[in-house]
C-alpha cells in the first residue's frame, strides 16, 4: 500500500508540472503617428470623404499561394462603416495609370471623383517578441533558466494623401503586441525544451506569423484607429 501511495504521489507531481500555471506578458509597443492640421480641417468640413485604398506592391511578403485580399476588404469595410465613400481600387489604378492624370492631380481628382488616397505602405505579420521572464500563479515575476518564450506580433502602416493639393497629409503606424494581458503557458518545460531542440535540429522552417483570424481583427482595429486619428 505504501508503494502504491508513492506511485500516486509521483503521478500527481508529474501531472501538476505538465499543467503549468505560468504566464507571460509583453509591454504594448507604442504606435507611431504623424498627422497634419490640413487633413483634420478637411475632414471636419467633409464628413463623408471619397477615398481609395492603394496597396504598395512591396508592402507585404506573401507566399505563392497566399491570398490576402480578405485584409484589403476588411480595411475597406471599416472605412465604409466609418462613413467614408470607398472607390474601386482597380478602376482608380486604371485612371492613375494614365500619365496625364498622374501628373495633374486636379485632373486625377475630377476623373476619379476621389478626395483621399489611403495607401497601405507596409504590413508585417511576423514581428517576433521574446522573453525569458514569466509570472507564477501569485503574479510574481520569475526568470527562466534555460528557455525563451516567443510569440508573434504585427504592424501596419498607412500613408494619406490629399489628392487636390497633392499634399502628404499623414503617416500612421499601428502595432499589435501579443499577450499584453498575459498568455498562459500550458505546456510543461520538458515539452517546450523538446520543441526547441527539434527546431534547432531542423533549421529554419516555412512562414510563421500571427494567425489569420487574429491578424484580421488587428487590421480592423487598426483601421478604426486610423479613422479616429485622421479626424481627431
Amino acid at each position: 500500500m505504501k508503494h502504491l501511495t508513492l506511485i500516486l504521489i509521483a503521478v500527481l507531481l508529474i501531472a501538476t508540472s505538465c499543467s503549468s500555471s505560468k504566464s507571460i506578458r509583453f509591454s504594448k509597443k507604442p504606435d507611431d503617428i504623424v498627422k497634419t492640421e490640413s487633413l483634420k480641417n478637411f475632414l471636419a468640413i467633409n464628413k463623408n470623404p471619397k477615398v481609395v485604398l492603394r496597396v504598395n506592391e512591396g508592402s507585404y511578403t506573401v507566399t505563392e499561394n497566399e491570398n490576402i485580399d480578405y485584409l484589403y476588404n476588411a480595411i475597406e469595410n471599416q472605412l465604409l462603416a466609418s462613413g467614408f465613400v470607398v472607390r474601386d481600387r482597380q478602376l482608380f489604378n486604371q485612371i492613375i495609370g494614365n500619365k496625364d492624370n498622374n501628373i495633374d492631380y486636379e485632373v486625377l481628382k475630377n476623373k476619379s471623383d476621389t478626395d483621399l488616397i489611403i495607401e497601405l505602405t507596409k504590413l508585417d505579420p511576423k514581428i517576433k517578441y521574446s522573453t525569458n521572464k514569466y509570472y507564477n500563479k501569485n503574479n510574481d515575476e520569475k526568470i527562466e533558466q534555460s528557455y525563451v518564450h516567443e510569440r508573434f506580433g504585427a504592424s501596419v502602416e498607412f500613408k494619406v494623401v490629399l489628392i487636390k493639393s497633392n499634399e502628404f497629409a499623414g503617416v500612421y503606424k499601428f502595432n499589435y503586441t501579443p499577450c499584453t494581458e498575459g498568455c498562459t503557458i500550458k505546456k510543461s518545460m520538458k515539452e517546450l525544451n523538446k520543441e526547441r531542440r527539434v527546431r534547432e535540429k531542423n533549421g529554419p522552417q516555412g512562414y510563421e506569423g500571427v494567425e489569420k483570424d487574429e491578424l484580421e481583427i488587428f487590421i480592423k482595429d487598426a483601421t478604426q484607429q486610423l479613422v479616429a486619428e485622421m479626424r481627431g
